[in-house]
């Protein structure tokens, strides 16, 4: 180190200052305030040039010098001259820490010297009193985490918390684990954990495990039940951590636990509501098949037998009408109650929705599946009391057997259902075994279904039209629109053989349009006086048919009162709600309602009473006796004068013979139609205006 000196410092020698002081760096102020010797470290602590500083010089004036190299303003530069005048002045020892500017802090020691002046010392601290000021800043915010972690814990309810001794005592205990487990802090600190276990999980030494397994793997989790103070059990979700000091020894373990009980329940209900059905319980279509694929492999292996049954309600409908359908739904749950009761091992039912149920019976003896059917049967049958109404429900089975009927499920659930529909069309039989012979019409059914829409694309259907005539003047009053269709291989196919399958795989709908329109544009272009369209159930109940009738009388320019519908006893006890609703919007456009083939439903008079019809159309079956049958001329003679009672045109269909016609005039029906006048023929073929007058038949 260099010092720089006067050759003289009164009685101070330099010598013995550079001994004294060498470790710092050094500025003796003369008694005239100049400077009298500096070294080298003070150079290098206020890092500057030797150019800015010189023996005689001003202290103030070389403090000024350095001003701008340390960063130091005006008010600062004067704030450090008047600190330094301060200590110099003070006549006693001054130390202290100061920090000059930059973030940097000195130590400056000055030591007035006998006879005027002072001895100043500066060491740079900057970075002790960076990590005296780290290290008490990290240890009041060590404290405040540390307080603020035990808050949060003592106050957490939701878990369970606390800490273990490497052997599982516990040694702190927080809110959550006074709530979930029942046990205050002064009971449970000091015992072991494993008091929280069943006697015999402890048996198996599974508290012992956890603790075992944390160390093994750095961490413990699971599930189980675990116990509280007053012996109930929860369901817990339990997570297990060792910790360790700094040397890396074992100072216990940190233990979570958490009630998941309720989350459990929520979460095996959720499970079970996804695998058995909402209101009765059964299982549902997607448990149904699991359980019946694991009966069928098990069938297969043991060369078993395995029955299925399609069950489908009848008259349902009826009861939700009738009753509600708060009712509907308290009869299919009791219904289905019964039949799980009258289950036995191995037999299984489930509800693939609606009022249909499918079940399975394995079996080896036709005796057993017969017992079966019957337990099956009778619980769908007996009179069951809901509401303070006995109702008394009935159901069409269809029956499949595995391996004669089907080895593959879908299959077999296929063949079950065919039989069930075959029952269904059985009046008296309700309980139908599949047959080749129903899958043989399922497949001629739909292969039909496929023609029905290929021949609508390629125009194979037409329209017949037959008259429709007054009894007194044999004057055409109206043309029945009459659907035909010539299949490109078959030939003529009958109505009566297409229409039911064209209703069931929805082209009626289509179809019903296309006659629709085309029976208007003939009446417009033929000026015809009438004409009287036939309408499906399906037509009827269809969404759009409304604004289909309304828009197809707009494009054609009929006359809405020169259009009839005919619809049938079967189209509108449906949905009678909406068929009412559907009717009465027909008769507020003009135009009229005609019930066809009156007298061979089952609700006749009813359905008069309660619908908006302009005619009544006897169908064939009464006319065709009248010559000889008394019984049919009594009930004929009864239609008419109901009638008649009702403002309703009657007319008769199916007349063929004069002497029909005569009857008919003479009881009083005002319309005839039939082969004695003409028939259904194409376009253009009729006498659309005979002449008027006395029909020569009743001459």
């Amino acid at each position: 180190m260099v010092w720089y000196s006067r050759s003289r410092l009164d009685k101070h020698d330099p010598r013995d200052i550079a001994l004294k002081y060498s470790a710092h760096g050094v500025l003796l102020i003369a008694p005239d305030e100049t400077i009298s010797l500096y070294n080298t470290r003070l150079l290098a602590l206020f890092d500057i040039a030797p150019d800015q500083i010189a023996i005689d010089m001003p202290w103030r004036v070389f403090l000024r010098n350095i001003a701008p190299y340390r960063g130091w303003d005006a008010a600062h530069t004067q704030q450090i001259i008047a600190r330094h005048a301060d200590w110099i002045q003070a006549g006693e020892m001054t130390r202290l820490d100061h920090q000059l500017a930059n973030g940097c802090v000195m130590h400056i020691t000055c030591q007035p010297l006998a006879g005027g002046g002072a001895i100043l010392t500066y060491d740079d601290v900057t970075q002790a009193h960076r990590t005296n000021e780290e290290r008490i800043a990290f240890e009041h915010e060590a404290r405040r985490s540390e307080r603020n972690f035990r808050m949060l814990v003592a106050g957490i309810t939701d878990y369970a918390i606390y800490l273990l001794d490497p052997t599982g005592v516990v040694v702190n205990w927080n809110a959550g684990a006074e709530r979930t487990k029942g046990y205050s802090a002064h009971e449970i600190i000091g015992e072991n954990f494993a008091r929280f276990y069943s006697p015999e999980d402890r048996k198996l030494g599974l508290p012992q495990h956890g603790l075992q397994t944390a160390l093994r793997e750095g961490r413990f989790e699971a599930e189980g039940l675990r116990y509280r103070k007053d012996g109930s059990s929860f369901w817990a979700h339990v997570v297990i951590d060792p910790i360790y000091e700094d040397d890396g020894s074992l100072l216990g373990f940190a233990k979570i636990t958490r009630d998941r009980t309720e989350q459990n329940h929520s979460a095996q209900k959720l499970i079970h509501l996804a695998r058995h059905d909402a209101l009765t319980g059964l299982p549902n279509r997607g448990r149904f098949i699991e359980e019946l694929d694991a009966a069928l492999e098990i069938a297969q292996k043991t060369k078993g037998k395995l029955a299925v049954l399609n069950i489908d309600l009848d008259g349902f409908k009826s009861v939700n009408d009738t009753h509600g359908h708060a009712i509907g739904d308290l009869l299919l749950k009791g219904l289905a109650e019964r039949m799980h009761a009258v289950l036995n091992v191995g037999e299984k039912i489930g509800r693939f929705g609606g009022d249909e149920f499918v079940a399975f019976k394995p079996f080896d003896d036709q005796g057993a599946l017969n017992d079966f059917i019957t337990r099956i049967r009778k619980a769908l049958t007996d009179p069951i009391v809901i509401s303070q109404r006995e109702i008394t429900p009935e159901a069409s089975i269809g029956i499949a057997i595995s391996p004669s009927d089907a080895q593959m499920r879908d299959t077999l659930l296929a063949n079950a259902d065919l039989a069930m529909y075959r029952s269904k069309s059985e009046l008296f039989e309700k309980i139908c075994y599949f047959t080749p012979e129903m899958d043989e019409a399922e497949r001629a059914k739909r292969m039909m279904a496929a023609d029905i829409w290929n021949g609508i694309q390629r125009g194979e259907f037409y329209i017949h039209y037959q008259s429709q005539r007054d009894i007194r003047t044999s004057a055409v009053t109206s043309y029945e629109a009459l659907l035909r269709w010539h299949h490109p291989v078959h030939g003529e196919i009958p109505p009566a053989t297409f229409i039911p399958v064209a209703e069931e795989c929805g082209a009626i709908i289509a179809l019903g349009e296309w006659v629709l329109e085309h029976a208007c544009k003939d009446a417009t272009a033929l000026a015809m006086p009438r004409v009287a369209v036939n309408l499906s159930p399906v037509q009827l109940n269809h969404d759009g048919f409304l604004a289909s009738v309304r828009a197809i009388l707009k494009r054609t320019g009929l006359s809405p009162c020169q259009l009839e519908f005919e619809v049938t006893e079967t189209a509108v006890i449906t949905d009678r709600n909406r068929a009412f609703h559907i009717l009465t919007c027909l008769r507020a456009l003009g135009i009229s309602i005609a019930i066809d083939d009156f007298g061979t439903g089952y609700s006749s008079l009813e359905t008069l009473r309660a619908f908006p019809f302009d005619r009544l159309k006897l169908d064939r079956s009464f006319t065709h006796g009248l010559h000889n049958d008394p019984k049919a001329q009594a009930f004929v003679i009864a239609m008419i004068t109901l009638g008649r009672s009702l403002e309703l045109s009657v007319l008769a269909e199916g007349v063929e013979t004069s002497e029909q016609m005569q009857f008919l005039a003479k009881e009083g029906c005002m319309e005839v139609q039939g082969f004695l006048f003409d028939r259904p023929v194409a376009m253009g073929q009729q006498r659309l205006h005979p002449p008027a007058g006395k029909s020569p038949l009743l001459l």
